[in-house]
């Protein structure tokens, strides 16, 4: 389990999720979670829902990732997805 509360202090350790969609998107806040498990669990949930959001800008192909990293910066976890469209007709 996962929560976006703001810096407080806590024994719950805080991640944080860069996304990478063509331009780099630093996660200045995180989010504390239970467990290195629960912040993968996240980062599954944060890539389609990012991608819902982006069109392929040029031509057909977009990759998406999502770098998780701990509290000292280190990094634990990359989740990515790719998107290629392939035109059928001519």
């Amino acid at each position: 389990m996962c929560s976006r509360l703001r810096r407080v202090e806590s024994p719950v350790p805080r991640y944080y999720f860069d996304i990478n969609d063509g331009r780099n998107e630093r996660d200045e806040v995180g989010v504390l979670c239970v467990s290195l498990q629960a912040a993968v669990f996240e980062a599954k949930k944060l890539l389609p829902a990012v991608a819902a959001d982006e069109v392929p800008k040029d031509g057909e192909r977009q990759a998406i990732t999502v770098l998780v990293t701990d509290e000292d910066g280190k990094a634990v976890y990359l989740a990515a997805l790719a998107y290629t469209g392939t035109w059928l007709i001519r």
